[in-house]
């Protein structure tokens, strides 16, 4: 069922903001692509592409299996790590030799993601000073967030793959189902930040108004327990 049209509104304002930082600048090459285990296996495609343009070298995945990949909410559990399931996909739009993959398989959240990949550069003897990760689009500031913290002395940028918010619904996916991450990603910016595991973001009313109009019209599944 599509959602009516002031919820689609509001969605748009948490969008937009959660997907700011992916429209910066670039950098320059970097030294590392950490891409971010999750269900989409579009942050997988993407990462491949930014290897393939040249964007860095290396490129690492993150993560074990998460809420979704491990069977929460009715979905299929998946049979093997994030990590493993994004490098072969990954290897479908590029040749992705084994020198330039590095696989982290133990993360289970964003935070993880961060602090186990740093780890797992260190044991590699890489000096990671310049580094894209790429993930789900609306996960920009909260991935940059959790890396001021998990991954410090880095210079990071955020991309993602393209579309926008019209284009991220699609047959595995519904525009309802985004709303409701869209609202319980803001709201671990600030739990998240508050328990220490990431760095605090400043939010605009104008995001916060419309996060709480979309509570009231019941947008409330992904959002965690105070």
């Amino acid at each position: 069922m599509p959602i009516d049209v002031e919820a689609r509104a509001c969605a748009r304002v948490l969008w937009d903001f959660h997907a700011e930082p992916m429209t910066g600048p670039g950098d320059g090459p970097a030294d590392l692509i950490l891409g971010l285990g999750s269900h989409d296996l579009r942050v997988a495609h993407h990462a491949a592409l930014l290897w393939a343009d040249r964007t860095a070298p290396l490129l690492m995945f993150t993560g074990d299996r998460g809420r979704r990949t491990n069977g929460g909410g009715g979905h299929a559990r998946w049979e093997r790590p994030e990590a493993d399931v994004f490098a072969a996909a990954a290897r479908e739009v590029a040749a992705i030799p084994d020198s330039a993959l590095l696989l982290e398989r133990g993360a289970t959240n964003t935070s993880e993601n961060f602090a186990r990949g740093r780890d797992l550069a260190a044991a590699a003897g890489l000096d990671v000073r310049r580094a894209v990760v790429t993930a789900k689009p609306y996960m920009g500031r909260r991935a940059l967030a959790a890396a001021a913290v998990h991954w410090p002395g880095v210079q990071w940028t955020f991309r993602a793959f393209p579309g926008g918010f019209d284009g991220y619904p699609d047959e595995r996916y519904s525009e309802r189902e985004l709303v409701h991450f869209v609202v319980g990603d803001l709201q671990r910016l600030d739990r998240y930040a508050e328990r220490g595991w990431s760095a605090p973001v400043a939010v605009p009313e104008e995001v916060r108004a419309a996060q709480r109009r979309l509570i009231a019209l019941g947008y409330t599944e992904h959002l965690v327990p105070d």
